[in-house]
């Protein structure tokens, strides 16, 4: 089975600011176990109900069900959201083409490309970089290369002619 700390493992952030949202969704989904499959059964219940998945939606119905006394206890922000989709679409991939994609973050980090729309499905696709399904298992290719910091050794130096 595909787990979220598989997909978190394999990620590669290029940016500071893409390993500290990464590290943030990493410590809030450790934090917080129970809120990945309270989010997975909402949009689960919407494809039943539906046929298909408003992520925005299912976010809002949990946020709601989340205010209700009695009701589970969790922070969600809304920087998180794009990065919970991902999770929800690599452990559930026959979501997939039935939840709304928009390029985001996260996409750049895990690997990741929103594709076009396929004939029957209600949106676009969420797939690997190269092109390959996201059923495929990754595989280092499809992983963005890190930029270096330090500029080329050649550029440092003049070569005496």
């Amino acid at each position: 089975m595909r787990t979220t700390d598989d997909l978190i493992r394999m990620a590669t952030p290029t940016t500071a600011k893409e390993a500290s949202v990464l590290r943030e969704f990493s410590e809030h989904y450790r934090a917080n176990p129970e809120l990945f499959p309270f989010l997975e059964r909402h949009a689960l219940k919407q494809v039943r109900k539906f046929g298909w998945v408003c992520f925005d939606a299912a976010w809002a119905g949990a946020l709601m069900e989340l205010r209700i006394p009695g009701g589970p206890e969790f922070k969600l922000t809304a920087k998180l959201k794009a990065w919970y989709v991902r999770a929800i679409l690599y452990g559930n991939s026959d979501l997939n083409g039935w939840l709304e994609m928009r390029r985001a973050a996260p996409d750049s980090v895990f690997g990741m490309a929103v594709a076009k729309k396929l004939p029957g499905d209600y949106a676009g696709r969420l797939e690997w970089r190269d092109g390959r399904p996201l059923t495929d298992a990754p595989t280092q290719l499809m992983k963005k290369a890190a930029r270096s910091v330090r500029p080329a050794q050649a550029e440092l130096f003049e070569v005496a002619g």
